[in-house]
């Protein structure tokens, strides 16, 4: 009896939840280039009037260079994408985002900036995606975000990230490369091919210097 009970203490112990939890490690306030201060953390589904209202602020050439197409607000901004964005197996994917902390103050939260990051079928790599409204980019939230996407990555034991940008965006291929990703611009398609391999992130190459610097950079989180 006594070693059934051990047996049963045992597999009690290495049950591990179904779902993974909220992951309110990454909630943060951040202080941005131009001196606006920020609340980072990950999406909740009670975000989507949110993402909502975020995607009407989105320009035309903003849509254009995040999916490569024009998608059209209506499906952009619908309910059955929006469920699937804002609910997220975090098993799977993370997805952070940004908030305006001047605007929160009152009845208006704007979320201002997201990125995402979700596993690939078949091998141990994700893709990563950010997007940034226009009056804030060009204030360092795009490497902010990319930045807490590669320690997710790392801390979740994948063996890389990869993305596939347009030339034309050429913000997101320089932050990229100074963070470590290799890029290759492929004629055929005409997009740039970004790829980060933790394996090949030495320490002592130049690319796991210049991530190492921008860690230090991007993570110093401010005290309201």
């Amino acid at each position: 009896m006594m070693e059934v009970d051990d047996e049963i203490s045992r597999q009690t112990q290495i049950i591990r939840p179904a779902i993974r939890p909220y992951p309110a490690q990454y909630e943060q306030h951040w202080l941005s280039k131009k001196g606006r201060v920020l609340l980072i953390r990950a999406i909740m589904p009670e975000d989507e009037p949110l993402v909502v209202d975020f995607h009407k602020r989105i320009s035309e050439e903003s849509v254009y260079t995040r999916w490569m197409s024009n998608m059209q607000y209506d499906e952009r901004a619908s309910h059955s994408r929006l469920i699937r964005v804002c609910h997220v197996d975090y098993d799977r994917d993370i997805a952070l985002v940004a908030l305006d902390e001047e605007s929160c103050a009152g009845k208006n939260c704007k979320l201002v900036a997201a990125g995402r990051l979700t596993k690939m079928h078949g091998k141990n790599v994700a893709e990563f995606s950010v997007l940034v409204e226009d009056d804030w980019q060009g204030e360092g939230l795009g490497a902010k975000l990319l930045l807490e996407l590669i320690k997710h990555g790392e801390a979740d034991g994948l063996d890389g990230i990869e993305g596939i940008v347009l030339p034309t965006n050429r913000a997101m291929i320089h932050v990229a490369e100074k963070m470590g990703f290799e890029s290759v611009y492929d004629k055929e398609l005409n997009v740039v091919k970004q790829y980060f391999s933790y394996k090949e992130a030495a320490p002592t190459s130049k690319a796991k210097e210049d991530y190492d610097i921008q860690l230090r950079r991007f993570t110093c989180p401010i005290n309201i």
